[in-house]
């Protein structure tokens, strides 16, 4: 889903739509903000190298105008070079028949045979991936993997279809006063479970847990200003990318025995795939951002102000503050150093952008824009806030490696870090390159004194032409000077990674990985939760 990332959010992006999604009566993209054009031309096919791919004459300057004006009604028209030359009858299709199904007759069509002819001759056959990384001999690191298996903890027995995790939070009771003690709480967006993961050095225990509809991503809070830590669940409702209004905000309150309460504060609208808090309107109460993902007619971003408690309950008034759909992510934070919260957008689908929104001091809020894809098959999959660089402001490390669409994958896909380099100028650079990458967290792994980076991939299904044994799952950027990183492989073939934290699990002074499986056991090696122990030996 560039939904998902909030599996991460970042999973229901494209399964939810393909990039031709509908967004008709939209203004077109906004400008592109430092947005690494080099590492995407790069695969653009020149006019000059077209050989003789077919005989039929084409008029290639009127097709690139005429695409520039039907796709670019909504969003940038994809570059050739995006997908290989067998994928582009079936995408080209899906945008016209999109277009018919929109009931509009207010732009001029291009004629389909000559569109998907024009992106047949400009593509290249097939798309070179970065080569993957050998195992090392003596690897600065050296990390154990322990599995984790739902059966029995939580599923008395084993369920029809394998776990699909879509996230993993961690949540450090020394950071968080409303907790008694530090754990994990997991989202299985398939069989609907939500459940707790604690820890006592390296020996793992599961606690409280409920059954929803298709969980996808937590977020801790106390609504209620009772000193004891809740948990606001965004469910989907269905996974199914469709328009309903299955959708909700939930907010779970630990019960004395052992279990949850769950009360619905939000429903009735599109796929929730993220909720984040803060008090937005200077109030003293908090509030709630939600990122509703929708699909084709669905989709919003909506800020619920907080209005007070009755019978023990929050209410909440609501207000739209964007109706694009594709919304994944939505992390909160005082970006400007204005004393007023703002948060963060990643919009996925034809979108793809980065934006963020500033909050004016009573709710109201300036779009400002970070970043823009110069494509709509660019696969947005999530994004993780951090002081990468220690300057005391909040940066940003985005990912895009989204194949739920188009099942091809691609050489541009990455993590990116979009520092903040103050008076709302941002700059932006490639960090790692990784095939089907889904998610990068921050961490200093080696206790160096500088942030390096962890990156998972998830690619849905085997590839024609492409091994997932042949591809990296999850990499260590391990950063060596400023800005300089060295990727390490930390497992190959297992591209079936939706979400990765980076924590102190086991209290020892050096930071552990967890990871977490989404995609069915029938393809990939069943693996629930695997944690990453980090034993080396870290010099202080």
């Amino acid at each position: 889903m560039s939904f998902f990332a909030t599996m991460n959010n970042s999973l229901i992006s494209r399964t939810c739509g393909v990039w031709f999604a509908r967004c008709f009566g939209v203004a077109l993209m906004l400008s592109l903000v430092g947005c690494e054009k080099d590492s995407f031309e790069q695969i653009d096919i020149d006019i000059a190298t077209l050989g003789n791919s077919s005989t039929k004459p084409i008029d290639i300057e009127r097709l690139e105008s005429e695409i520039r004006h039907f796709c670019g009604d909504c969003h940038a028209p994809p570059p050739p070079g995006s997908i290989p030359k067998a994928g582009w009858a079936s995408e080209v299709d899906t945008m016209f028949k999109i277009y018919e199904q929109s009931g509009r007759n207010d732009l001029s069509v291009p004629l389909k045979g000559e569109v998907i002819e024009y992106y047949r001759r400009l593509a290249p056959e097939s798309i070179s991936l970065p080569t993957p990384i050998e195992p090392e001999v003596n690897p600065p690191l050296e990390f154990e993997q322990t599995k984790v298996s739902l059966v029995p903890a939580i599923y008395p027995e084993s369920p029809e279809a394998p776990p699909g995790i879509a996230n993993l939070t961690w949540y450090d009771a020394a950071e968080h006063e409303v907790l008694e003690e530090s754990l994990m709480l997991g989202c299985d967006m398939k069989s609907g479970v939500v459940f707790e993961l604690k820890f006592e050095q390296q020996n793992l225990t599961f606690g409280r847990q409920v059954t929803l509809n298709n969980p996808c991503h937590s977020t801790l809070s106390d609504l209620d200003r009772d000193g004891v830590g809740e948990f606001l669940i965004a469910d989907l409702g269905s996974f199914l990318p469709e328009d309903h209004r299955k959708g909700r905000v939930l907010w779970l309150r630990p019960s004395d025995d052992d279990s949850f309460s769950v009360e619905i504060l939000f429903e009735n609208v599109g796929r929730v795939t993220d909720i984040q808090t803060g008090d937005f309107n200077g109030d003293d109460q908090t509030d709630l951002i939600v990122a509703e993902f929708g699909w084709r007619d669905t989709g919003n971003v909506w800020m619920l102000t907080q209005t007070g408690i009755e019978n023990g309950i929050p209410q909440f008034s609501k207000q739209r503050i964007d109706d694009r759909h594709g919304v994944i992510h939505v992390p909160t934070n005082d970006i400007n150093k204005d004393g007023h919260m703002d948060f963060i957008s990643v919009v996925s689908q034809e979108h793809e952008t980065v934006e963020l929104f500033l909050n004016r001091g009573d709710g109201a809020f300036r779009r400002q824009s970070i970043f823009s894809a110069n494509s709509p098959v660019w696969g947005s999959t999530g994004i993780d806030l951090t002081d990468f660089d220690a300057d005391g402001d909040v940066d940003i490390l985005y990912t895009n490696g989204d194949i739920f669409d188009t099942f091809y994958i691609v050489p541009y896909h990455a993590a990116h870090l979009h520092e903040n380099k103050g008076d709302g100028k941002w700059e932006s650079k490639v960090l790692g390159n990784l095939p089907g990458i889904h998610r990068a967290v921050a961490g200093d792994l080696d206790n160096d004194g500088d942030q390096d980076v962890v990156c998972c991939s998830l690619i849905s299904r085997p590839l024609e032409g492409v091994s997932t044994n042949d591809l990296d799952a999850i990499i260590w950027l391990e950063q060596t000077s400023e800005g300089e990183f060295i990727p390490h492989s930390l497992e190959k073939g297992n591209c079936n990674h939706s979400t990765v934290v980076v924590a102190d699990f086991d209290e020892d002074g050096d930071l552990d990985i967890a990871t977490a499986q989404f995609e069915d056991a029938a393809i990939y090696p069943r693996s629930d939760v695997s944690i990453w122990w980090n034993n080396s030996i870290i010099p202080q």
